[in-house]
C-alpha cells in the first residue's frame, strides 16, 4: 500500500467485531517452562484442611453445647436451691418491683402447707362472697389460681406456694400484696416491711386457726405419752430402741417425718433437733397422711404430722415439770398443747392493697371462721367450757372450776412487754361480743393472771397480778368490767420454764365464768396472807386499776 504499511497484518475479528474478547496470547518458550515448573494441585492436602475445618467447628460447637449445660445445670441447681428455700418463683406474675397484673385482685404466698388446704378454700370462699360467680381454682406445682366473674369482667387471686420465709422476702420486693404463714414474723423480716406497718400488731398480723402437729405411734404400741425431751432424742438418732424409751416395749424405731421444705426448722420437729441434725434412716413424706399411713402399716414406727389423718394413735406430751397434754380441742385452743401452731395471714396496713386487707379480715370473721372450722383446724370461735382442773391445783384453784367454766382462749403478751399480743386483742373484742350475745352478767367474770418461775415467787404473784389487771382493763375500755381479778403467780405451769418458748406460754391470764349471779370471793384460806380489808392476797375486787406513774412494766 501507498503508506508502505501493507506487511502489518489485521486482526479481521477487531475490525468486523471490535468488542470481541482478545484471543489468549500464547506464552513464550521461557514463560511455559516456568508454568511447567510450578507446584500442581495437592488433593490430600485439601482433604486435610477439610478434615481439620470439620473438627475445629466440632470444637467449637462442643464447646457452646458445653457452656449451655453448664449454664442449664447452673439454672436447675439455682431453681432446685430456690425451692428447697421456699422462694416464690420469678414468673410475669411476680415479677420483681412490677405492678400485679391488672386481672389480679391480689397475690398471696408462703408455707405450702397453708395453700391447697386452708388459702384455696378460703379465697374461693371469699370471692363468692364478694360477687364473684363461677369461682374455680386450678392448682399447678408452685401456683394456685383462683379465678372468677363479676360484671362481665373476669379476675384472679394467685397463691404462691413456698415458705413462710419465701414469702416475707417476695412481700418485701413487692411481689405479693399477703403472705401466709405457719409461724410468727421475725423481728427482721418486720423490720424490713416496716414502709408497710407495724406486722408485730393487729393491724396486720391476722390469726385465722390454729393448726396441731401430733406424735403418733401405730395402734399397737402400747405407749400413750411420750416426753418432749426423749422424743428430741429418737428424732436426733440418740435413742434408736423403743426400749430406750419404756420398758413395755422394744424394737428398732423407725421414724417418719413430714416433709415442710424451708419450713422444716420452725416445725416442731424442727425446733427439738435444734442445730442436732436428723439420721439419714428417717423417712420424709410429702403429707400428713403419708406420714400416717406409713405409721399404720409399722409397729415400731413413730411420726410427727398434722391433724386429720385416722389408723394410728396420738400421744400426749409431757414438758419438764408441767402436766401431760393431749392434743383435744380445747388445749389446743388455749395453747396448751406444746404443739398447737398459729396460722397466720400478714397485710400491710400502711399503703396495703384493699383487696388483701379485705380477704384477712374475711378469714377471721364469724363466716371465715366456719369455714376453717370445717378443715380441721381449730377455729377461734368462742365458748366456755366446763374443765377438770389438775390435782396439784391449789386448792381454792380445783374448788373454783367446780363451779365455773373457763373460755376456751388464753391471753398471752408480747414478748418482754405487758401488752396482749396481735391474737389476745382479737380474742377480747370478740370475748365481748360473746358476753353481750349470751346476756351474761358482767359480775360473772373472773380474770386469773399466771406467771413463769423465773425470780422470786412474791415478784411472780405481783408479775401474775400486772397481767390480769392489764387485761381487765383492756376489758373495762370494750365496757366489760370483771368481777375479780386474781393473780396464780407462778402457779400451774402449762409450759416447760426451762425454756423460753414454754415460760412464755406460762405468762398468761385465764378468763372464767363464775355460776349465777356472781363470782364469790375465792378463798385461800391457809395458803395465803389474809390483808386487813379481809382480801386474800392477790385478789381484789372491783373495777381494775391503772398502772400508777413510774410503776415498772412487767418483763418476765
Amino acid at each position: 500500500m501507498a503508506d508502505g504499511r501493507d506487511d502489518v497484518p489485521y486482526d479481521w475479528d477487531k475490525v468486523i467485531n471490535p468488542n470481541s474478547p482478545k484471543k489468549p496470547e500464547k506464552p513464550s518458550p521461557r514463560k511455559a517452562s516456568a508454568l511447567r515448573k510450578a507446584p500442581r494441585f495437592n488433593l490430600k492436602l485439601d482433604l486435610l484442611g477439610w478434615l481439620m475445618a470439620v473438627t475445629g467447628l466440632v470444637i467449637v460447637v462442643g464447646i457452646i453445647v458445653l457452656f449451655y449445660m453448664s449454664w442449664l445445670f447452673q439454672a436447675e441447681g439455682q431453681r432446685v436451691a430456690a425451692q428447697d428455700q421456699g422462694q416464690i418463683p420469678i414468673t410475669e406474675d411476680f415479677a420483681a418491683g412490677q405492678p400485679k397484673p391488672a386481672d389480679v385482685l391480689f397475690r398471696i404466698g408462703g408455707t405450702s402447707s397453708m395453700g391447697p388446704n386452708v388459702m384455696m378454700d378460703l379465697v374461693s370462699a371469699w370471692m363468692r362472697v364478694r360477687g364473684f360467680s363461677s369461682v374455680r381454682a386450678d392448682q399447678g406445682d408452685s401456683v394456685i389460681e383462683i379465678t372468677g366473674t363479676r360484671g362481665g369482667k373476669s379476675a384472679r387471686v394467685l397463691i404462691a406456694l413456698g415458705s413462710s420465709q419465701g414469702g416475707f422476702e417476695a412481700l418485701t420486693q413487692q411481689r405479693l400484696e399477703a403472705v401466709m404463714s405457719s409461724r410468727q414474723v421475725l423481728p427482721g423480716e418486720a423490720d424490713r416491711l416496716s414502709a408497710l406497718g407495724n406486722f408485730t400488731n393487729a393491724s396486720s398480723e391476722k390469726i385465722i386457726g390454729l393448726d396441731a402437729s401430733l406424735v403418733v405411734v401405730n395402734r399397737n404400741n402400747p405407749i400413750n405419752r411420750i416426753d418432749t425431751e426423749v422424743l428430741g432424742r429418737i428424732l436426733s438418732g440418740e435413742f434408736t430402741d423403743w426400749s430406750q424409751v419404756s420398758k413395755d416395749t422394744s424394737g428398732r424405731i423407725s421414724i417418719k417425718l413430714e416433709s415442710l421444705g424451708a419450713d422444716f426448722s420452725s416445725s416442731p420437729a424442727g425446733r427439738l433437733l435444734g442445730d442436732r441434725e436428723p439420721p439419714e434412716t428417717v423417712t420424709f413424706l410429702d403429707d400428713p397422711a403419708g406420714v400416717a399411713d406409713a405409721v399404720s402399716r409399722d409397729e415400731k414406727a413413730i411420726g410427727i404430722t398434722r391433724r386429720g389423718t385416722g389408723g394410728v394413735k396420738a400421744l400426749a406430751l409431757n414438758e419438764r415439770n408441767a402436766r401431760s397434754v393431749g392434743a383435744d380441742d380445747f388445749s389446743i385452743a388455749t395453747e396448751t398443747y406444746p404443739f398447737a401452731e398459729r396460722l397466720f395471714v400478714y397485710v400491710g396496713s400502711s399503703g396495703g392493697d384493699p383487696n388483701a386487707r379485705d380477704f384477712a379480715d374475711f378469714a377471721i370473721s364469724p363466716a371465715g371462721q366456719e369455714l376453717v372450722a370445717r378443715m380441721e383446724i381449730t377455729p377461734l370461735r368462742l365458748g366456755a367450757v366446763k374443765v377438770l382442773t389438775p390435782p396439784d391445783a391449789p386448792s381454792d384453784y380445783r374448788t373454783f372450776g367446780r363451779f365455773a367454766e373457763r373460755m376456751n382462749f388464753d391471753i398471752r403478751f408480747y414478748d418482754g412487754a405487758n401488752q396482749p399480743d396481735s391474737r389476745a386483742e382479737e380474742d377480747l373484742k370478740r370475748f365481748v361480743a360473746f358476753i353481750n350475745k349470751n346476756q351474761i352478767d358482767k359480775r360473772r367474770i373472773a380474770v386469773l393472771g399466771f406467771a413463769d418461775n423465773v425470780g422470786a415467787r412474791v415478784t411472780n404473784i405481783g408479775l401474775a397480778q400486772s397481767r390480769a389487771e392489764t387485761v381487765a382493763l383492756a376489758l373495762q375500755g370494750l365496757g366489760v368490767t370483771p368481777g375479780v381479778v386474781r393473780s396464780y403467780g407462778d402457779s400451774l405451769p402449762v409450759g416447760s420454764n426451762s425454756d423460753e418458748r414454754g415460760r412464755i406460754r406460762n405468762r398468761r391470764v385465764e378468763i372464767w365464768l363464775c355460776a349465777p349471779p356472781a363470782c364469790p370471793l375465792i378463798n385461800l384460806g391457809a395458803e395465803a396472807e389474809i390483808t386487813t380489808r379481809g382480801i386474800p392476797a392477790g385478789v381484789r375486787l372491783g373495777p381494775p386499776r391503772p398502772p400508777a406513774e413510774g410503776e415498772p412494766v412487767p418483763k418476765g
